[in-house]
């Protein structure tokens, strides 16, 4: 499991990633669903390296604040979810700290559970969720709120707001 940071991250957003635990996150994240053994690689970037990013492998030059870059492909509507004990590196989660930061303010949330929030999002979608239908969107806001809370409960916290989401118009 590692976390990277873009050296290109102003130094008070490079302060505020630091600081949330992403490792930890997504490691206890990985045991809670069954995959212990698993790992995930987290790079935290700017705005513009993640649209980069974007628009390179999804056609889409937008700035996004999660992409998820599964290690392993399913095949397109075939609902597939890694099995409970699959073991491996599942793939590489990119999430804009920008964005994040960015999100939350309007929100009214804070930064570190936006962040936390978009590094479940992301591992998710390693995982084989989506959110394209409402039923699937259901399910990955289910899933979300799960781990989040869990989370939330280790560290003493009060679980954070998770929106649902919405399948794309």
């Amino acid at each position: 499991m590692e976390v990277e940071f873009s050296s290109h991250l102003a130094s008070a957003d490079f302060e505020l990633a630091r600081d949330v635990d992403l490792v930890g996150l997504l490691e206890r994240a990985l045991h809670d669903l069954g995959l212990e053994g698993s790992a995930v690689s987290c790079r935290l970037l700017t705005a513009d390296e993640v649209r980069r990013l974007n628009q390179r492998f999804a056609g889409l030059d937008e700035a996004t604040d999660v992409l998820a870059f599964p290690a392993a492909e399913a095949e397109p509507g075939s609902g597939f979810q890694m099995p409970p004990g699959a073991s491996a590196l599942l793939g590489d989660i990119v999430i804009s700290v920008e964005t994040a930061v960015a999100q939350a303010t309007a929100a009214g949330d804070d930064a570190p559970s936006e962040l936390r929030l978009l590094a479940v999002h992301g591992l998710l979608h390693l995982l084989g969720h989506d959110h394209d239908l409402p039923s699937a969107a259901e399910r990955m806001t289910a899933a979300t709120r799960q781990l989040l809370a869990r989370d939330a409960a280790r560290r003493g916290v009060v679980p954070p707001r998770v929106p649902a989401l919405q399948p794309p118009m």
